[in-house]
Order: C-alpha cells, then sequence, then structure tokens
C-alpha cells in the first residue's frame, strides 16, 4: 500500500544509524529508535586472514595448472595481502609460489611502507637504476604458467612474459572467484556499511527543501557519512532527470511532485556499499506510484529468487518479468545486478547470459528500475547475501514508496 510517510514516521523509519539489528529488507512497522552517537567501526580483519587467502589463491592455481601468481596493485592485491600501494611508472608485485616464501616486489624506497602494510613473507626489493622485471623474472624462475591478476597492464605482462620466457595465463576468473565469496566478517562489514548508507541517505532526505539542487543534495549526503565516519558519496537525481540511470547530480532544482532518487555507497574496511533510495517529495502523482510499484514487485522477486546455486540470469529474469507484467518491460534497460565487496562492480553479475551457479557466500545488488524518458526514474537497490536456502538482505528499506513532506 502507497500511502504516504510523515516526516516523523519516515525518519523513525530509519534516518539515523540503528543499535538495532538491520530490519528484514521489507520493513512493514517501524524500527527500533535510532542511536544518538555514531556507533564504532567493526573491528578490522585480522592478519591471518591474508595467510587463509593466500593459501587458498595457491590451492585455486594448482588446480588450474598454474606454478606461480603474480598481482599487481589492485583490489586483488589488497585482496591477498591487506595492502594497495597504487600504480605508477614503478613496478610493485606480489608473487605468489607453493612452498616458496610469498614475496612483495618493491623500489627500495617503498620498503618500509610495505613492510609496514603488506601481510607477506619477504620484500624483494630493487633500486631506481634497476630493473624490476629482471627481479621479478628471477622470483618466478622455473615457473612455466603463471597467473597474472586481470588488471594488469599489458607492458608489464609482455615484459615479464619475454623476460621470463613463461606462459602467462589472464587470472581475472581465479582472484574474481576468491574474491565474490565471502567469509562472515565480511559480510558484517558489508552490512555495517550498507547500514551506514541507509542512514545517510534518509538523513539527506530529511533535509530536503524546494528549490535545492541536486549538487547541494550529494554534498549534504557527504557530509552525512562524514558524520557517521566514513567517506562516499551518490548520484542525486530530481524529476526527469532520474530517467537517465547514471545522470547527475548537476544544477536541476527540485520541486514538488519530482522523484528524488539517491545511488550511492560508503567504504568500511576496504568494502563499499551501494543502495539507491527513490522517494517522492511532496506528493506523489498515480504514474510515479503505478512505477514504483512495478519496480517494488521486481526486487521482492528478486530477493525470492536469490540464493545459493540460482543461476544469475534467472534471477535477472525474475525481476524483468515483473516489471513486464506491468507493460514497463522496455524501461528496465540495465542488468538487475553485481557483485559487491571491496569493489563496487565486482563478480559475479546478474544478467542475462550468465549461467554460472551463485555460491554460498555471494554477495550481489539487486537494482531493478524502470527510467520513463523525459519524465520520471525509479530506482530500489539494496545489498544481498547468499545463503543455502534462500538470502540475507544487508540492508533495510521501507516497505512502500515514501513521500516527503515539501
Amino acid at each position: 500500500m502507497n500511502r504516504a510517510f510523515s516526516r516523523r514516521r519516515f525518519l523513525a523509519s530509519g534516518s539515523a544509524f540503528a543499535a538495532a539489528p538491520l530490519l528484514p529488507a521489507f520493513a512493514d512497522g517501524q524500527p527500533a529508535a535510532a542511536s544518538a552517537t555514531v556507533p564504532p567501526l567493526p573491528p578490522e580483519l585480522p592478519r591471518e586472514t591474508y595467510r587463509e587467502r593466500q593459501e587458498r589463491a595457491l590451492a585455486a592455481a594448482k588446480a588450474a595448472g598454474l606454478d606461480a601468481l603474480v598481482a599487481v596493485p589492485s583490489t586483488s592485491m589488497a585482496y591477498l595481502c591487506a595492502t594497495d600501494p597504487g600504480r605508477s611508472e614503478r613496478v610493485m608485485a606480489l608473487v605468489l609460489r607453493p612452498k616458496v616464501p610469498s614475496a612483495f616486489v618493491t623500489p627500495a624506497f617503498e620498503e618500509e611502507r610495505v613492510r609496514r602494510d603488506a601481510v607477506v613473507d619477504r620484500t624483494a626489493v630493487w633500486q631506481e637504476h634497476e630493473d624490476p622485471i629482471k627481479l621479478l623474472a628471477t622470483l618466478l624462475s622455473g615457473a612455466k604458467r603463471i597467473g597474472v591478476e586481470g588488471t594488469t597492464d599489458f607492458h608489464t605482462a609482455a615484459r615479464l612474459r619475454d623476460a621470463t620466457g613463461a606462459r602467462l595465463v589472464d587470472g581475472a576468473g581465479l582472484f574474481d572467484g576468491l574474491r565474490a565469496v565471502k567469509s562472515e566478517a565480511e559480510k558484517a562489514i558489508l552490512k555495517d556499511a550498507a547500514s551506514r548508507m541507509v542512514a545517510a541517505i534518509a538523513a539527506t532526505h530529511a533535509r530536503l527543501a524546494a528549490g535545492m539542487t541536486e549538487k547541494e543534495t550529494g554534498e549534504i549526503l557527504s557530509g552525512e557519512l562524514r558524520h557517521l565516519g566514513v567517506r562516499g558519496g551518490a548520484l542525486v537525481q530530481f524529476g526527469a532527470s532520474a530517467a537517465l540511470p547514471h545522470g547527475g547530480p548537476g544544477d536541476a532544482r527540485l520541486a514538488k511532485g519530482d522523484v528524488v532518487l539517491i545511488d550511492g555507497g560508503c567504504r568500511v574496511r576496504g568494502y563499499t556499499s551501494d543502495i539507491t533510495r527513490t522517494v517522492a517529495f511532496g506528493t506523489a502523482s498515480d504514474e510515479v506510484r503505478k512505477v514504483y510499484a512495478a519496480v517494488d514487485a521486481a526486487q521482492r522477486a528478486a530477493f525470492a529468487a536469490f540464493r545459493a546455486g540460482a543461476i544469475p540470469e534467472d534471477v535477472d529474469r525474475s525481476a524483468r518479468k515483473a516489471i513486464e507484467d506491468a507493460g514497463y518491460g522496455a524501461y528496465f534497460t540495465h542488468r538487475l545486478g553485481h557483485g559487491l565487496g571491496m569493489d563496487g562492480h565486482e563478480a559475479p553479475y546478474l544478467v542475462q547470459g550468465n549461467r554460472v551457479p551463485l555460491a554460498l557466500g555471494n554477495v550481489c545488488t539487486l537494482e531493478p528500475g524502470v527510467y520513463l524518458p523525459g519524465k520520471l526514474g525509479v530506482r530500489i537497490e539494496d545489498d544481498a547475501f547468499a545463503t543455502a536456502d534462500g538470502c540475507e538482505a544487508l540492508s533495510a528499506r521501507p516497505a512502500e514508496l515514501v513521500v516527503l513532506p515539501a
């Protein structure tokens, strides 16, 4: 039922970070009162976690017939050794080989930083006048098949291939497969990040006023996230601007009757959330209510279909059918969702053509949308953790369209 929330009821439904556990994804009642203080961040992952990940990576490499793994600065490097120092013209790399101490190749002036931050057995240092590829080749001596992190630049990969004489294999699938399955500790961090984003969006809604621009609203939201102890941001789109799935924020000004679409995330302990809320400002037309109901039904269908063992394109199809049945099939123009973790977009992808079954511990966004050019757009996005018999919602949302007082 799409009855408008009063401002008090809306604020109670999630404007500040709740001290109680998250509500289910579809919250029909009012949640517990919000905490007056900002809760502490969840604990960092212990260093032992990264040792375990390296062992799992080597086991996956062995199963794939690989003699070694190489990761340049990237999310996958951070996943395996707790640090990503960033890329530059100076080569840095993590080298993993079975029964050999893990090594981090670094220029000499970065060694202390690497020793402080990276979970590795040793550093392999090169001086500015030396060729780091030769050092890498020495560490990889005897390896015939080397799995290379998928975002490695061509120049580095080609030089490494020539220096080692080995066959270089794209390791994207291996690294993605490791990262796609989240532990309970990772799930807790992702849930915390989702909670803070939901709270920041709701707090931003409470500060909306006619005439405010999308850019101003985006700045308010970023400030609310800082108040919650994290960094992040969002797309902000009013009215017809919301019909562009990745439009805004711009200079459009808020007017009574506009939809307000906010899509964003924040980072907690290296993991990110991705949440979208669409509300109406002042009043909601029959068309807005009809479109919102279609998207709401689509996301509910997606939650019912998302589970370990499900086929991603079937989950996408379940949501798409609900929107097609409402007559808006041509206006749902993107996939249902994507994996979520240390990157905002990562494997697995809920899209037609992906028939690789979901695994226990996959985390994905469920974000159906309808976009009517020149009129309005509605998207609802929440984060879900795949379980054996269904899924766990990592974010809570209102059960119905929210209409904010103008």
